[in-house]
């Protein structure tokens, strides 16, 4: 072998140990320690069958992989989270986390993971009676932003709060979370809010098959009333909810939040599916809406503009419009079907202004509303000032109701329903 060669393989042997992953098989309760003495970047493999009692948050502070976790908090034991990661490049994995909600009051709520910081996973894990949520992704003060992460194939029983919840900024300071994907959630009976929620300066976060059964809702996308917690393009999809209050809401303030895109939902028995508000770029695409009965209609779109509602199927009854979009501008409206048999609504659709705005450019076209209903679609004004200009409603099979009267106008090619 020449000098060069043997010097080479020398080289390859010496870097390929230096840098392979180190693998550490966890024993006893003191995961803290294993963590404080492991190598950055090694995988810690703790045992399942064994359950750890956690008494105070561990800390993971360096780049590790931890698989396997089977942990729970002491009962009693508040404002407490299991997990908490300070670093990058932290991967959770195939793990069982319980909380304590029955001993601790929610102003001693805390999440089970707590995330600080980006380039995270969070995979194959189950969130068991939590008192605030399964894994919190939330900005620190100073901390900057967060960047990067995934969250998939996780499964939420008795979270009190949320899932998965990602949190820009509770403060004033403007952080952001950025980047991150979210897929495969499933949660059961979440009594104080639901599955996923997107809040606070969230951008770029897809959120892909949720699963939401008796929750307040299966996603949200919120702010909570600061003026820099902006939510930008956020896209959800695939997403079944039942017996839940909302499919989807959007707890919104008009703060300048946009691009938001939502497609492919079931939402079965639920009190108000959609309830989407101050929105920019709105997108709403295949939404299926099951046996809807309430006081509220199945979907609201409220101070939103440039919306597009697509291909929309809604069975079930209410003393009130199947569908209300208000106080919003450049709406198309493309594909609304409210099937025979399943009762009554006060109309198909309704537009509404109730400000003292002038709205334009509204598009409503290939809307079915069934006899059942006395009104199909229903232009509505009960502002002192407010119109609507620049509106064309056709090929519809439904009643049209014009109560704006705006200027430039069409209404044609419409189709009364005949009477069963």
């Amino acid at each position: 072998m020449s000098k060069s060669l043997h010097i080479l393989c020398l080289f390859l042997f010496l870097t390929s140990s230096t840098f392979s992953a180190q693998i550490i098989h966890h024993q006893g309760q003191d995961l803290q320690k294993t963590i404080d003495t492991a190598s950055p970047y090694a995988t810690i493999l703790c045992d399942r069958n064994e359950r750890l009692i956690i008494s105070a948050t561990v800390l993971i502070n360096k780049p590790l992989t931890i698989q396997g976790l089977n942990a729970a908090l002491t009962d009693s034991l508040g404002k407490t989270s299991i997990l908490r990661v300070t670093s990058e490049n932290v991967a959770i994995t195939d793990f069982e986390l319980y909380g304590n909600t029955a001993t601790v009051e929610q102003v001693n709520r805390a999440p089970l993971i707590t995330i600080e910081i980006g380039k995270f996973r969070v995979e194959r894990g189950r969130f068991v009676n939590s008192s605030k949520d399964g894994v919190e992704i939330n900005t620190v003060r100073d901390g900057g932003d967060i960047v990067g992460g995934v969250v998939r194939d996780i499964v939420g029983e008795g979270v009190v709060r949320d899932v998965v919840s990602i949190s820009g900024s509770g403060r004033t300071d403007g952080l952001k979370v950025r980047n991150v994907f979210v897929e495969n959630i499933h949660g059961i009976n979440s009594k104080l809010r639901g599955v996923v929620e997107v809040s606070d300066g969230a951008e770029n976060i897809t959120v892909r098959t949720v699963f939401a059964k008796n929750c307040v809702y299966a996603i949200d996308v919120q702010d909570h009333k600061k003026p820099k917690q902006i939510n930008n393009n956020i896209v959800i999809q695939d997403v079944y909810a039942i017996d839940c209050r909302h499919a989807i809401r959007t707890a919104n303030r008009p703060f300048g939040h946009s691009n938001l895109t939502i497609r492919d939902v079931v939402a079965e028995r639920c009190e108000r599916p959609l309830d989407i508000s101050h929105t920019n770029r709105l997108t709403l695409d295949n939404v299926h809406i099951i046996d809807h009965s309430g006081e509220r209609p199945a979907v609201h779109i409220d101070g939103c503009s440039d919306v597009a509602m697509r291909d929309f199927t809604i069975t079930g009854s209410g003393d009130v419009s199947a569908v209300l979009i208000e106080n919003t501008g450049n709406v198309v409206v493309d594909g609304l079907t409210l099937n025979k048999g399943t009762g009554n609504f006060a109309s198909g659709l309704t537009y509404l202004i109730s400000e003292d705005n002038v709205f334009s450019h509204l598009r409503i076209r290939n809307v079915a509303v069934s006899n059942t209903q006395p009104n199909g679609i229903v232009l509505k004004n009960t502002s002192k000032s407010g119109t609507l200009t620049d509106y064309v409603i056709t090929n519809n099979i439904a009643t049209i109701s014009d109560g704006i009267k705006g200027n430039n106008v069409v209404i044609s090619g419409n189709i009364t329903p005949e009477s069963n």
